[in-house]
């Protein structure tokens, strides 16, 4: 958009997300309803908020990082390797809701989602550290290994093969150092997700899980005439 971004605007970014008016204040950091009605209604025809506007941009860029976004549960769930019991506890819910949530017969709660994008979140992290650690690492070490060879040659300083060697051994003492850290951060991800899995056992052998939303059903009319 090569415009500034006004007041109506608003209204087609909440739409385009599917999102509730409330989670739209959130994720724009705009403090109350009263706030929100000022800025889509009043103030429809005039430039938002620099701060406001630059998370509108910037949401619109990149829609995966909108805290309210949907995540497709049945491939959440895949990707876990959990049944729908254990699914459904995550988020404090009977296993039937996990089946609704997964026919698309009902829409995840505004909680579920959150939920849902911090279990996510976590999973993305540990899925790409894995892949780095597997197929990026040895790559890198070879590469490093490759440019300090390059830089000692060309190094007059460095005669005796003692010191050729002590160089690529602090190469490789670093290579091993950033593996490491690497390896605690892809921990880190997994800790955090196996916490919040103790947490939802933990609620839910204290307060028994809600009934899931349904849809109202109405009832067929009766026909003329019928008793």
């Amino acid at each position: 958009m090569d415009r500034p971004i006004l007041g109506r605007d608003l209204d087609a970014f909440k739409d385009y997300f599917g999102a509730t008016v409330a989670q739209a204040l959130a994720a724009l950091g705009i403090q109350t309803h009263g706030r929100w009605s000022t800025i889509v209604k009043k103030n429809a025809e005039r430039p938002v908020d620099g701060a406001i506007a630059n998370l509108v941009r910037w949401y619109a860029a990149h829609p995966e990082r909108f805290p309210f976004g949907q995540v497709d549960m049945p491939t959440l769930r895949l990707r876990l390797a959990i049944n729908q019991d254990s699914f459904a506890q995550l988020f404090g819910r009977r296993k039937v809701a996990v089946s609704h949530w997964e026919r698309k017969q009902v829409k995840p709660e505004p909680q579920v989602q959150i939920i849902a994008r911090e279990v996510d979140d976590l999973l993305k992290s540990y899925e790409h550290q894995a892949e780095s650690e597997r197929d990026g690492s040895p790559r890198m070490i070879v590469q490093h290994l490759l440019y300090k060879l390059e830089e000692l040659e060309q190094d007059d300083g460095l005669t005796r093969k003692e010191d050729i060697l002590a160089a690529l051994r602090e190469t490789l003492r670093m290579e091993e150092k950033n593996i490491q850290l690497k390896q605690d951060a892809s921990t880190r991800g997994l800790d955090m997700l196996h916490e919040f899995m103790d947490i939802a056992s933990l609620n839910a052998s204290l307060i028994p899980a809600p009934a899931p939303r349904r849809k109202s059903v109405q009832p067929a009319p009766t026909a003329a005439g019928d008793a």
